[in-house]
């Protein structure tokens, strides 16, 4: 058994793995939270606490976060730490300009989709502080992506860029059309991606000729995985399962530079 941690721009996500089998999934909130690294090593004590652990395997995105998770890591004497950060996996063809740009969530992301099924494509969003998109063929080719701004970003910058808006409840609803500020922001937030992600799901079917399963992850995948209409399957375990597809494909993982 394993533990592992997705240590994302705003969320910290711990959980125990045994083979494919993710449980205890613990999510600490990142931003202006005093109570991080308690609350981190609180979980991972907690995981400790009832199961034999050697190993604890990182993905990260925020530097900051990841010195912090290394200095709780440590207290644990008995833990060997690896940060996963190598973005290159046999069988796994992928063009990107500069490898080292390529998003490691978004590599775990692919290879998560490729633990779901090697004889589809697939189209992934990852719904978050970005909302990634990107797209992998049955023959494991990485054939392109987006990145876009999240939903909450882009709603925290117009509320913060805008003098007359005002701070607004947001409304989670199928309604479409608003009859107030509050409404309208609100079908705005939940439209906006949600159209996007079934056009975009089309557009890229139909520029590549090919049919695709997509999946819904990430910290927001809950609230929009109701608003698309696009057939899709969510799983927010993702990440984690492309972590362990790493590991298993990979004999080179007891290097702790990976």
């Amino acid at each position: 058994m394993r533990i592992l941690i997705d240590v994302g721009n705003s969320v910290t996500k711990v959980a125990l793995s045994k083979d494919y089998k993710i449980t205890n999934v613990k999510s600490i909130n990142y931003i202006k939270n005093n109570k991080y690294q308690p609350e981190l090593k609180k979980a991972i004590k907690s995981i400790l606490s009832k199961n034999k652990i050697s190993d604890v395997f990182t993905s990260s995105v925020n530097r900051e976060a990841l010195k912090i998770v290394k200095n709780v890591i440590a207290e644990f004497k008995d833990l060997k730490f690896k940060n996963l950060k190598s973005r290159e996996l046999p069988n796994f063809k992928i063009k990107y300009k500069k490898i080292e740009k390529f998003g490691i969530d978004r590599f775990y992301n692919c290879l998560g989709a490729r633990s779901l099924s090697v004889k589809n494509n697939f189209i992934i969003f990852d719904i978050g502080t970005a909302t990634t998109v990107d797209v992998i063929d049955k023959k494991f080719n990485y054939l392109g992506g987006l990145i876009i701004p999240g939903p909450l970003t882009s709603f925290s910058s117009l509320i913060g860029s805008t003098s007359m808006i005002g701070k607004h409840n947001l409304l989670i609803n199928q309604k479409l059309l608003g009859l107030s500020t509050e409404q309208c922001l609100s079908s705005g937030f939940i439209q906006s991606t949600s159209l996007m992600i079934d056009s975009l799901c089309k557009k890229i079917s139909k520029e590549l000729g090919l049919r695709f399963k997509v999946v819904i992850t990430g910290g927001l995948a809950d609230i929009f995985s109701r608003h698309i209409s696009i057939l899709h399957n969510k799983d927010k375990f993702l990440i984690f399962k492309g972590m362990i597809y790493f590991i298993e494909n990979n004999n080179k993982y007891e290097n702790k530079n990976l």
